[in-house]
């Protein structure tokens, strides 16, 4: 706080005494009083109960009680203010709640982006599914033994191809299943083993590292 503006504890105190003015309920007076203002912090202000008497913060979690908090501290600190209750009344109790909640929203951000890259790939192994059934499709004459011995030949690099950018070194479960899915719409399409066009897909690319060295 700058010199002249009230501190955090004299803002509390006198929010509270507006609460009480404002809304008549005992147990939320006791929740006020039992509670201790920690600090304020983003335009929050964070407050404490000890965690054996802690069961009080659903008074002030109220819809009514809380936005009669809001209101008076933010009247008194002149601008909009939001509460946070934490268990535990100490600065370090708030420090400790904070570093969890970083370590929380650091891994459900890592989660989201899993999530995503999950998606994105699922899209871009959804794309050359497509392909395979439309190359198929419009293969002429599929019905003949050298058509479809064609068209897996052309499949076969097409997959590999793909591979190269969506089939990372050490692919996940998901991957492997993506991929299956493909060879699988292309064994089907031509009546041949999956397994066979898997072993003609790595054979391929075996060739290519090989020639790549």
């Amino acid at each position: 706080m700058s010199n002249g503006s009230p501190s955090t504890a004299q803002v509390w105190q006198q929010t509270v005494s507006l609460c009480k003015d404002r809304v008549n309920s005992r147990s939320f007076w006791e929740a006020l009083e039992q509670a201790v203002a920690i600090t304020i912090e983003d335009d929050t202000l964070i407050i404490g109960l000890r965690p054996e008497i802690f069961n009080l913060a659903g008074h002030l979690n109220v819809s009514e009680h809380r936005n009669a908090v809001e209101q008076a501290a933010g009247s008194i600190l002149g601008r909009r203010v939001s509460l946070r209750i934490i268990e535990g009344d100490t600065m370090a109790d708030w420090l400790n709640r904070k570093a969890r909640d970083a370590r929380v929203a650091a891994h459900r951000e890592a989660t989201y982006e899993r999530r995503d890259q999950q998606m994105a790939e699922a899209q871009s192994w959804d794309s050359l599914y497509d392909y395979v059934a439309r190359a198929y499709s419009g293969t002429p004459l599929r019905s003949l033994p050298q058509s479809r011995a064609r068209y897996t030949t052309e499949m076969v690099y097409v997959i590999a191809e793909a591979m190269d950018q969506l089939y990372p070194e050490r692919p996940d479960e998901n991957t492997e299943r993506l991929l299956a899915r493909v060879i699988d719409r292309v064994a089907t399409n031509v009546e041949l083993p999956s397994t066979l066009v898997a072993m003609e897909i790595e054979r391929l690319r075996a060739w290519k590292r090989q020639n790549a060295g």
